[in-house]
């Protein structure tokens, strides 16, 4: 098994979506040959690595008058113990959340920051050193300063690159009509485009996105599925008439179920729930003024990961949406999220609500694993057809568990990341 450094923005854990991830494709990596980078204000809380070294942009910013930074984690400072893995409080979660607004001005002053800052110290190249990884498996994102990281640690350990491409931030500009929009995405793409051509290979989450890469770069893509948090299904004595949704409302999905809500609600059918239950930690209070019985909607907050579990195996249906607005469907057209394999795992039947030609709703449709609702005049007949076709319920939930096994276990994403990264002959 070669000696892996895994560079990302989130530490291995089971509270973000990208930790998470990470997580279920290392799972199980010999621990001793896996190493990680990584810049989120963060503590290890889980074993499945035990060797971490981590710069935040605070330490980038103390840097530009220091010249030193990164602090290194063992095995002896894993913090087992923690709820969460962030650190941040007060002002410094105050600023973060700013940033996840992601702004041509926030892509900017972020990226100038790590440019005048230090992350290469000789303090990181004795790590580096000490670890001596043979290749890189890098969690991209859309900041540009993380993938000249990325290029600089591969050219100085003289070690293959792997980019690993989650969510699509190349074909698609968000931020087009905002002032410096594109001459932010020109730039970022620049790094992309320099750090890919260099690449050994690229792993991407869906065949879509790998055929569509694959034309635009021009270097072998590896479908790599977002592998399941659990191994499934989830038991539960007796289900509950309840239809569940689990996630974030960003995107514009607090819309969708808002339509899905008022639709059960005016519905007023035995049998068929009034409501959708939402577990989410959105914290915006123009989304969670709307999340109401009124709408449809009886909001509960945030849910750790075991109860998480809990309320999947105790609904009786799941929700997964997209948006149906044109930003919005551009920005999640190769998306296919955690959420997603961990509900296919669960065995509780899947409604998937949005445009058919995005990637989770047409890996949904192609499989039949979920009732899928692509038209808002099918809304009321499809409801129908669930709570009362058990036959059917009972088809999709198999066919769903059936994909689970076939594309989202753990094993598997191992399998295909030895297949490529330790077997090729570099």
């Amino acid at each position: 098994m070669k000696r892996i450094l895994v560079i990302s923005h989130n530490v291995f854990c089971e509270t973000s979506n990208m930790g998470k991830t990470l997580l279920s494709y290392f799972q199980k990596w010999d621990r001793e040959a896996l190493a990680q980078f990584y810049i989120h204000s963060e503590v290890p809380t889980n074993g499945v690595c035990t060797n971490y070294y981590q710069v935040t942009d605070r330490d980038v910013l103390k840097s530009i008058f220091t010249r030193r930074s990164g602090v290194v984690y063992k095995e002896q400072d894993i913090q087992y113990d923690r709820e969460h893995s962030r650190t941040d409080t007060g002002l410094v979660s105050s600023i973060y959340q700013k940033g996840r607004k992601r702004t041509p001005l926030v892509y900017f002053l972020r990226n100038l920051l790590w440019q005048l800052g230090t992350w290469n110290t000789p303090k990181l190249r004795a790590w580096l050193e000490s670890f001596k990884p043979e290749a890189i498996f890098f969690a991209s994102g859309d900041y540009a300063f993380m993938y000249k990281i990325a290029r600089k640690i591969a050219e100085i350990q003289k070690i293959p690159l792997y980019v690993c491409c989650m969510d699509d931030f190349y074909l698609y500009n968000k931020n087009a009509d905002r002032f410096g929009g594109k001459m932010t995405h020109r730039s970022f793409m620049k790094q992309v485009r320099k750090t890919l051509s260099g690449a050994a290979g690229i792993f991407t989450i869906c065949e879509k996105m790998k055929d569509d890469y694959f034309k635009i770069f021009g270097v072998p893509c590896y479908t790599l599925h977002t592998a399941s948090s659990f191994e499934g299904p989830l038991f539960c004595e007796k289900k509950e008439n309840v239809i569940s949704y689990i996630g974030n409302l960003g995107y514009d999905r607090d819309k969708q179920l808002i339509v899905l809500g008022k639709t059960l609600k005016s519905l007023n059918i035995n049998n068929i729930p009034h409501a959708i239950d939402v577990y989410s930690q959105e914290k915006r209070p123009e989304i969670l003024e709307q999340m109401t019985l009124e709408n449809g909607i009886r909001y509960h907050g945030p849910i750790n990961s075991e109860r998480v579990k809990e309320v999947m195996a105790k609904s009786r249906f799941l929700i997964h949406t997209e948006s149906f607005a044109d930003n919005m469907r551009h920005s999640v057209m190769y998306s296919v999220s955690t959420k997603i394999a961990d509900s296919l795992a669960s065995g509780t039947c899947i409604i998937a609500y949005g445009p058919k030609e995005v990637a989770s709703m047409a890996y949904l449709a192609e499989n039949n694993a979920a009732f899928c609702i692509t038209d808002d005049d099918d809304i009321v007949e499809c409801f129908k057809e669930m709570f009362f076709d058990l036959e059917k319920q009972d088809a999709v939930s198999k066919r769903a568990l059936a994909l689970a096994k076939r594309n989202h276990s753990r094993e598997k994403a191992d399998s295909v990341i030895q297949e490529i990264i330790c077997n090729a002959n570099t």
